[in-house]
C-alpha cells in the first residue's frame, strides 16, 4: 500500500475510486486503499465520512471487503464503456447491489431530498450512487481513459471541445511528451 492518498481528478467519485490503484496491471502497481486506515482516510479526504468516523473494529473487513468490491466493479464497467464496449452485467449487479444494501439502510432527509447512509455503507453508500448516477447521465459520453503506458485511469473530460487526453496534464501527459521529444 501506498501511504499517499491519489489526486481525486476524475471528476466523479466513483471514478476517483476506481483511480485508487496506481499503474494497475503493472509490477508497479499501487493499490492506496489497501486496507481498512488507507479507505478511512481516502473517505475523510472526500468528505464522505467525518473525521471522527471509526467503524466498530468487526466492521473494518467487511469494509475492506465491500469497497475492493465495489472498485473492482466501477473499473471493470467504466473502463469498458471508455473503450466503446458494453459493460459485464456482473460489475454492474455489483454496482446495484452496493446501492440497494445502502439505500436499505439509509435515511431519506430534508428538500431537496438526500440520503444519509448508516455504518459502513456511508462509505461504500455514495460511491455506488455516484457511479448509478454516472450511468444514466449524459456526461457518460465524456468518460474518457488516460492512454498512458500504465495509467489507465478514468475521467470525465469536461473541456468545452472534448479534447482532454490524460488523466492529469501535469503527470501523464508531460511523462509523453516528454517520450516524444526523445
Amino acid at each position: 500500500m501506498n501511504d499517499a492518498l491519489p489526486r481525486r481528478i476524475a471528476g466523479n467519485l466513483a471514478l476517483d475510486l476506481a483511480n485508487t490503484i496506481s499503474w494497475r496491471g503493472t509490477a508497479r502497481a499501487a493499490d492506496h486503499l489497501g486496507d481498512a486506515n488507507a479507505i478511512l482516510a481516502w473517505a475523510r479526504d472526500a468528505a464522505l465520512v467525518e473525521q471522527d468516523f471509526r467503524p466498530a473494529a468487526a466492521k473494518r473487513a467487511a469494509l475492506v471487503q465491500d469497497v475492493h468490491a465495489l472498485r473492482d466493479a466501477v473499473y471493470r464497467a467504466f473502463a469498458a464503456i471508455a473503450q466503446g464496449r458494453a459493460p459485464r452485467a456482473t460489475a454492474l449487479e455489483t454496482i446495484r447491489d452496493v446501492a440497494a444494501r445502502g439505500l436499505a439502510s439509509a435515511t431519506l432527509i430534508s428538500t431537496p431530498a438526500s440520503l444519509r447512509f448508516a455504518g459502513v455503507d456511508r462509505i461504500s453508500g455514495p460511491l455506488a450512487w455516484a457511479a448509478l448516477d454516472l450511468l444514466r447521465s449524459d456526461e457518460l459520453a465524456r468518460l474518457k481513459q488516460c492512454p498512458a503506458d500504465g495509467c489507465r485511469w478514468l475521467f470525465l473530460d469536461r473541456t468545452k471541445n472534448g479534447s482532454r487526453r490524460w488523466c492529469e496534464m501535469a503527470t501523464c501527459g508531460d511523462r509523453a511528451k516528454k517520450a516524444a521529444q526523445r
